[in-house]
């Protein structure tokens, strides 16, 4: 017999979650338009060389790759066979974040958007890593960007509106945390780790606190060497103060952080807005500015991003300042679950048209259909006949209305609601 269970790390969605997630999406759409974010699109399937480019880092491990079609499949195959012999037998895969075909997108249609831009970018992602709760092969991404700005209004701008998203979720008390790459690249450096391996041990130091610290050690020393000095290295980590290297140009850079992290603090008074010396963030197309939004609910953050100056332009684009951040939606709908705020009330609006006989069925259609013409959403009942089951019907599939046409309503033409 074959399973019917999904594939590891995918998932089926009941009607009921379907809804939650509607809805959460809806009001994060929403909240992207009140701010100024212009919707865009881009293909879930990109050219290989575009996700191996600069910016996916430790992510290319775990691209979904698309094999070659047709013959030129079939000139691969050959040479897979002969030890030695260079091949590629994919040519595209499927995207692992939407920075990337972001800034892709940018580089080809720059002349046609407004300067700077604000895009809202929302849609399934994919990376090929080991499945765990929050954490799935297949998921959703919100990403709110500016494009073509270096002022730190775009920083304040973008975690703004995610905190406002967050807000109508009723998602409470979360914690900013912010850093700039730059100081972190400078404390690494004053810690012994080579110019040129900074990028490399920020993917590294991005996994502290999830995986064992040994793990991280040995991760580290692999990288640098044992001149490496760990114990201030993990101390800046942890966040102490004395550490940070915040000099040739570096406190200018740390009071820009202050000021930011004090400007999202008068505008966001619900948040907790902190400077995090040990942030790093995995990806290494960051420039600037980093944040990562947590919730006590959550494991790990709900939702992150930075600055990635320099991307748009290893796509032939013009040089661009960017900003961006991504709201993790999986995880997110894991915290309204847990406050109970992912099932979505009954929708005023819906109405479930009942059939009470198969002689009634042509007026139970008829209704629906001025129902519709008036702006509600209504439901014709595939049932007919017995009205507790069809109230039932109407129970699970989220209505908030059951109008009832018997014969004595068909015929004085006023509907039981």
């Amino acid at each position: 017999m074959i399973s019917n269970l999904p594939s590891s790390g995918f998932r089926d969605f009941l009607p009921r979650e379907c809804r939650a997630r509607e809805s959460a999406a809806r009001t994060i759409a929403a909240v992207a338009r009140e701010f100024g974010f212009q919707t865009i699109e881009t293909p879930a399937v990109e050219d290989l060389a575009v996700l191996t480019g600069k910016g996916s880092g430790e992510n290319e491990k775990l691209i979904f790759k698309i094999l070659k079609r047709g013959e030129k499949l079939e000139k691969e195959l050959p040479k897979a066979l002969r030890p030695g012999e260079g091949f590629e037998l994919a040519d595209a895969g499927l995207r692992f974040d939407m920075t990337v075909p972001l800034s892709r997108y940018y580089a080809r249609h720059q002349g046609s958007l407004p300067h700077p831009f604000k895009a809202f970018h929302m849609g399934p992602v994919w990376r090929a890593e080991r499945a765990q709760k929050g954490r799935y092969r297949e998921f959703i991404q919100c990403d709110f960007d500016v494009l073509g700005s270096g002022d730190m209004s775009c920083e304040i701008e973008v975690i703004s509106a995610i905190l406002a998203a967050f807000e109508k979720l009723k998602i409470e008390e979360p914690e900013v945390l912010l850093n700039d790459r730059r100081l972190l690249y400078a404390v690494l450096e004053r810690c012994g780790i080579p110019s040129d391996k900074l990028a490399q041990a920020c993917v590294v130091i991005d996994k502290m606190g999830k995986v064992d610290e040994a793990a991280i050690k040995e991760g580290i020393m692999e990288l640098a060497g044992k001149s490496v000095d760990w114990d201030r290295l993990r101390g800046c980590v942890a966040g102490h103060r004395d550490d940070l290297a915040l000099q040739d140009g570096s406190l200018d850079i740390f009071k820009r952080l202050e000021e930011i992290r004090d400007d999202l603090a008068r505008m966001n008074e619900r948040a907790k807005i902190l400077v995090a010396p040990g942030l790093a963030r995995g990806l290494d197309y960051y420039t600037g500015p980093i944040f990562e939004i947590r919730h006590p609910r959550a494991a790990g953050s709900i939702a992150g991003g930075g600055r990635y100056d320099g991307l748009i332009q290893a796509f032939g684009g013009k040089p661009t300042p960017a900003f961006g951040g991504s709201i993790g939606f999986e995880r997110v709908m894991l915290v309204l679950e847990e406050l109970k705020g992912a099932e979505p009330a009954q929708d005023a609006s819906r109405v479930c048209v009942t059939v009470f006989s198969t002689e009634l069925r042509r007026e139970a259609f008829a209704a629906a259909a001025r129902l519709r013409a008036q702006g509600f959403k209504a439901d014709v009942c595939p049932l007919s006949g017995r009205l507790k089951a069809q109230f039932k019907y109407a129970d699970a599939t989220g209505a908030r209305w059951a109008l009832v046409i018997g014969p004595d309503e068909a015929a004085a033409g006023r509907f039981k609601l």
